[in-house]
């Protein structure tokens, strides 16, 4: 089914190339599988001069890319939608007493509540510039492949006609930058209980090229003009795409409830669900409901404060064009340290388990092929993608501050950075800044 619907999304036709390129498409999900997935024809030399990718790998490499995409953006850490200052009403004194000095983490969730009645507004801001996938680099060429020349004479084999063991040598350079603005809000329902509103709005730009050249491995030197030349006449092409998009994406409900607590800290259960609301045509949500239970811990020692967050979260429903959004195990722990009335210093680190990914990997495989003007067939290990179906784990470490610049405005700076290599990769140190206000 799913092939089925990727076939009308993408409308994959073959293509006639020159020098360069450029693809109008329906949707920024569907650029990088449209530039990979394409039958490449050269110029007629008395046979059909075909190149394709037999294997439908590339197709899967540039879903894989959508869906790393998608996931991580919705993996990513939005910060902690839990108000900054939190209180209890004390009955007898007729008056809402704050609850913690800290003004609480930068990821995590904590189990104080904000109290009956009291709101909590506020807003995060970051952006993402990825260099790699999978330890590929996007933009340096590691992205690898070859397509094959079409079986002219459909005899299974690539050396009984010698020409059809020529190869064309393909690497993507992907620039991908992605903005976010998360707007959230929080009400204390009851004293131990409260509901909370995120809504990001998400921001992606894309810049894609697919350079190809020919290798005549098996017709090199037959003949003047050579056998397989792009339509210029040349040895190379580039196709290049290009495409952005905005709007909302995957708006977030939560519910927490405080189980337990004293005055050092306490213990909560609350409960995520991520709604579809994103376009994922445009790569601005997964398509699925996502729903996180999970449980929160901290203590104070002092003006020292440690946490945990633990949870998994499931999905339901799938997406069209990126297939099964993946499970997840979620991991928070970290402190806060209230180094005076009106800083907070934090750090955290948050770990994400996505269970059965698709990742891609860079490989070889044997191609058989025979020179025109010899009797023996020879081997070459030709460049191919490949992926592989395996958990995946994100890793992020940050360190900032929460600064209560007046009133109950607080101003959150923090400096966050992956501590993994897998999946798709900002390599630089993220700045991430958060507003928020309670009343």
């Amino acid at each position: 089914m799913r092939r089925i619907l990727l076939a009308i999304a993408l409308a994959v036709t073959p293509v006639q190339l020159g020098a360069q390129q450029s693809n109008d498409f329906g949707g920024v999900a569907t650029l990088i599988p449209n530039l990979f997935d394409r039958v490449v024809v050269l110029i007629p030399e008395g046979h059909e001069a075909h190149f394709v990718d037999s294997s439908d790998a590339l197709l899967e490499a540039g879903l894989l890319i959508n869906s790393s995409i998608v996931q991580q953006l919705s993996a990513f850490p939005l910060g902690s939608s839990a108000g900054g200052f939190t209180y209890e009403f004390n009955e007898e004194l007729g008056i809402f007493e704050r609850t913690s000095d800290s003004f609480g983490a930068v990821f995590a969730e904590r189990a104080e509540t904000l109290g009956k009645g009291r709101w909590n507004f506020g807003a995060n801001f970051f952006g993402l510039n990825y260099d790699t996938i999978d330890n590929l680099d996007l933009r340096e060429g590691d992205l690898e492949f070859t397509l094959t020349h079409l079986d002219s004479n459909f005899d299974g084999t690539t050396v009984e006609t010698f020409f059809e063991g020529d190869l064309i040598f393909a690497n993507a350079n992907i620039d991908l930058k992605t903005e976010s603005a998360v707007l959230f809000g929080s009400y204390g329902v009851t004293k131990r209980f409260d509901l909370g509103l995120a809504i990001p709005f998400v921001r992606i730009d894309m810049d894609a090229a697919l350079n190809l050249e020919i290798n005549r491995l098996a017709s090199s030197g037959f003949r003047d003009p050579p056998f397989h030349r792009f339509p210029d006449g040349s040895d190379s092409a580039t196709v290049r795409s290009t495409g952005s998009s905005s709007g909302i994406g995957d708006v977030l409900l939560r519910a927490k409830y405080n189980l337990a607590r004293n005055e050092q800290g306490g213990f909560a259960v609350a409960l995520d669900v991520k709604l579809p609301t994103g376009d994922e045509e445009e790569l601005l949500g997964t398509g699925a409901t996502q729903t996180k239970l999970f449980f929160i811990g901290n203590t104070a020692f002092g003006r020292f404060s440690p946490h945990v967050n633990f949870g998994y979260a499931a999905a339901s429903g799938e997406s069209d064009l990126i297939g099964e959004i993946p499970d997840e195990i979620n991991f928070v722990t970290g402190f806060t340290l209230s180094m005076h009335p009106r800083v907070t210093f934090a750090t955290d680190v948050v770990w994400k388990t996505l269970l059965d990914t698709t990742q891609i990997r860079s490989t070889t495989t044997p191609h058989l092929f025979r020179r025109w003007d010899e009797t023996a067939i020879r081997t070459f290990d030709r460049p191919i993608l490949q992926t592989d179906l395996e958990d995946l784990n994100l890793v992020y470490g940050a360190v900032g501050f929460k600064i209560n610049l007046v009133g109950e405005f607080l101003l959150t700076a923090n400096l966050t950075f992956s501590l993994t290599d897998e999946g798709l990769q900002d390599e630089d140190v993220i700045p991430f800044l958060s507003l928020d206000y309670s009343f």
